[in-house]
Formats: C-alpha cells, structure tokens, sequence
C-alpha cells in the first residue's frame, strides 16, 4: 500500500508510519515546515497549510489510503482562542482533504479518520456504548468537536472512497499520551483518583490504536469503529493499577470534582467525565487485541 498519514509526528501517527513502513509500504506524510520534509524511497514529506486552505496535491500521487490524524490538542486550558483552534483544526484539515480528492483525479480507496470516544454520552452507570447507540451525543464542548468532525469526514463519500472512522479511548504508551500524565503524580506518592473515582476510563494500548488502523486498512473496512481495548476500568481502580504496576501505594482521597474545574477549567470534562465503551465490532470483525487487559498494558509501557 501507499498511505498518505496526517498528523504523522504525533504520538500515535509516528508508530503508525513506523508500522506501514516495516510492512514494506510508502508512507506519505503532510508537514507545515520546509524543514522537515524528507524524500525517501518509502518515507515522503509533502508540504501543507491548513490555515491558508494550501496543499501540496501531489501528496495523493499513487495512494491508495489516507489516514487522518491530526488536529490540535485538546489537553490544553480551553480558552476561547484554543477552543476555536481544536476546533477548526479539524474541521479545516478534514475540508482541505476533501477538496483535494475532489479537485484532482486520484487513486484513493479508502480514508480512515479519527474521532473520539468523547462524543458518547457521559454516564457512569451505562452498558458499554456501541457504535450505532448515539445519538444521544455527550452534551460538551469536546463531543461538539467529535460530532462536527464527523460530520464533515461524511463528505470523502462523496469522493468515491470508503469512509472508515476510528473512534479513540485513553491511549497507553511508554512515552507521551494519558499514561504518563496519570503514572507522573503517582511516582511521587501522590496518586489518586479523580471525583468520586467511578467513571469509566475506556483505555486502549498505543500498539493495538495503531494496530486497529492498518487492520481497517489492510481489510478495507468500512464503517465507524471503537479504539478502545475490550476490558474498560473505573477511575480510581485504574490508578491503583498504575500504582501497583510502579510499586508505589495509591492510598490519597480522591481529588474532587471542584478542584479539579478550578486546575482545569473547562477541560476537566476530559478527565472527569465517564464513557463506557464496547470494543464489540472491531472484535467481531477479526481484529485481536495484543493488549486486551490493563494489567498487560502497563506492564508493557511501564518501566
């Protein structure tokens, strides 16, 4: 396969190159600096703007899928400025690459894009969300975000390509993502839960993210998709996890839900809220987690 990867430096687009390039495919990658384009025989940069709606059309010479990752973070104060940011990030990126597949002929079969496990509803008492369970949507800032990605991703349809949807969970990696942010407070003895520690923490490996990608890819699967490992935890026996995975007690009272809105503001929604969340259809179309229990996973990314 030839892929072209957006988002492809951060933390779960770089391992995903790794993996296609391993394979002995190409990998095309979408870069806003000069500077970091690299031409080799199966690793390929290609410039980009999303601001000014700019892109390098030969990004999409011989490829036969794109992966859609990027957007800007949402672990970040949630100021009126970085929300607009989160926001058209996503939305502005998704609409360049929709225009390019419909403004030149290409070779494109299928795209696969991300979204998040934010855009169910935030209930900690709910049987695993599936796919086709919402709406009802979250009624938040970060399922807007979700809901509005989305919908404009519908329009690569219109492209004559198939429409695959990755819906993210808690990704779990040695370095970067939610792991190290939640192991760092519990390596100084200060670990604890947040709230009232009962929301549901539907996480998933960093190798079976990327790994359900090239599944969807490899098997041109079409449709939206959970990422999120089959074995979801509450918030505080998920920091016990932790803990106990780093030798260190996780013995504090739980932060409550008010502090954390004043550390947090408005993005504590990210950390507070509860979706639990069924793996069910990325199982029943052949995907098999390498990591399908927690324990297994932080014993892998935890030194």
């Amino acid at each position: 396969m030839n892929v072209l990867i957006t988002g492809a430096t951060g933390l779960v687009g770089s391992q995903i190159a790794d993996l296609f390039i391993s394979k002995g495919h190409t990998v095309h990658y979408l870069t806003t600096r000069s500077s970091a384009i690299r031409t080799e025989p199966n690793y390929k940069g290609f410039l980009w703007n999303v601001k000014n709606m700019t892109i390098d059309s030969s990004c999409i010479d011989g490829v036969d899928t794109i992966i859609h990752l990027a957007g800007e973070s949402v672990f970040q104060r949630w100021t009126a400025a970085a929300k607009e940011s989160i926001m058209s990030s996503r939305i502005d990126s998704t609409q360049l690459l929709v225009d390019l597949l419909k403004d030149n002929d290409h070779t494109v079969q299928q795209v696969i894009t991300a979204s998040a496990i934010g855009i169910y509803p935030d209930d900690q008492d709910a049987e695993a969300f599936k796919e086709n369970d919402i709406p009802p949507y979250a009624d938040n800032y970060l399922a807007d975000v979700c809901i509005a990605w989305e919908s404009i991703a519908q329009q690569f349809r219109e492209t004559g390509v198939q429409l695959s949807i990755v819906r993210i969970g808690i990704v779990l990696a040695a370095q970067g993502g939610a792991l190290e942010q939640m192991a760092q407070p519990v390596k100084y003895y200060a670990g604890a839960g947040f709230g009232n520690g009962k929301m549901w923490q539907s996480w998933i490996a960093i190798d079976d993210v990327v790994g359900i990608f090239y599944y969807l890819s490899e098997n041109r699967l079409e449709g939206v998709y959970n990422g999120v490992a089959p074995h979801p935890v509450r918030n505080r026996p998920m920091m016990e996890a932790i803990g106990k995975a780093m030798g260190k007690p996780v013995f504090l009272p739980n932060v409550p839900k008010f502090v954390m809105k004043l550390m947090l503001g408005e993005m504590a929604a990210v950390v507070l809220s509860s979706q639990h969340v069924s793996s069910e259809r990325i199982e029943e179309a052949g995907y098999q987690f390498k990591y399908p229990q927690l324990d297994q996973a932080l014993e892998q990314y935890i030194d």
